[in-house]
């Protein structure tokens, strides 16, 4: 899949308006908010593994899964827009701290 100019300015703006709110933040107040997005992001999975196990649970079971498909989908965009939030802290952060698994 290739990106049209709109997608890379769109891109461009994002990264842009993120460097922005970041810019005055403190290397512990970067690490603190990505400590933050850590955890969210593991739960978002949980959430979309879930949803997924019950939409493929309704298919196999013969039942309409149309809302389940769409549950699921939400919780994957809503998962894949924090790990790109995540990976912009990771990035201005310097490394990854650890987190402990909660």
């Amino acid at each position: 899949m290739t990106k049209t100019d709109s997608d890379q300015r769109a891109d461009v703006d994002v990264a842009a308006t993120m460097a922005n709110l970041l810019a005055s933040l403190s290397v512990d107040q970067i690490k603190s908010l990505t400590v933050k997005a850590i955890q969210e992001h593991r739960q978002a999975l949980v959430k979309a593994e879930t949803a997924y196990d019950a939409w493929k649970a309704a298919e196999a079971n013969n039942h309409d899964a149309a809302e389940l498909h769409e549950n699921y989908t939400r919780l994957m965009l809503a998962a894949r827009a924090q790990q790109m939030v995540l990976a912009t802290l990771i990035d201005r952060l310097g490394y990854v701290p650890k987190v402990d698994a909660t």
